[in-house]
């Protein structure tokens, strides 16, 4: 019982050796296109845009639930965030793609808890 030594954990370069067949060939020095054209690379740029504004309005709402900001910071720059959202949805080829909030966030794996449930909360 003692006298066995257990494996490792992990595999090690003496226990692990990859097969050439296994390998994908893929050269490391080839340019990759991520878009067929210049309309679908504006359309990920938008979407991109729109990704990262959501995720700032999260880190926004977190900030401003654990006091971290004035009010009159949050305000100025949720608004400002707002406005670079409707602009980039104005487009019907990125609001095509955008579809809703609860769909994109399904599509690209949005994480965020605060955001839609502040959203949908009504103001007096």
């Amino acid at each position: 019982m003692y006298g066995q030594q257990q494996l490792a954990y992990a595999p090690t370069p003496y226990s692990y050796t990859p097969s050439s067949n296994l390998t994908a060939t893929i050269n490391l020095d080839e340019e990759v296109q991520l878009a067929d054209s210049a309309a679908e690379r504006d359309l990920y740029e938008s979407l991109a845009e729109i990704y990262s504004i959501i995720v700032t309005l999260e880190a926004l709402e977190k900030a401003y639930l654990r006091d971290s900001i004035k009010e009159s910071e949050y305000t100025e720059t949720c608004d400002r965030l707002l406005r670079q959202y409707k602009s980039n949805l104005a487009a019907e080829r990125v609001q095509a793609a955008f579809v809703d909030l609860d769909t994109f966030k399904a599509d690209w794996g949005v994480r965020c808890v605060l955001l839609p449930s502040r959203r949908r909360r009504p103001t007096h």
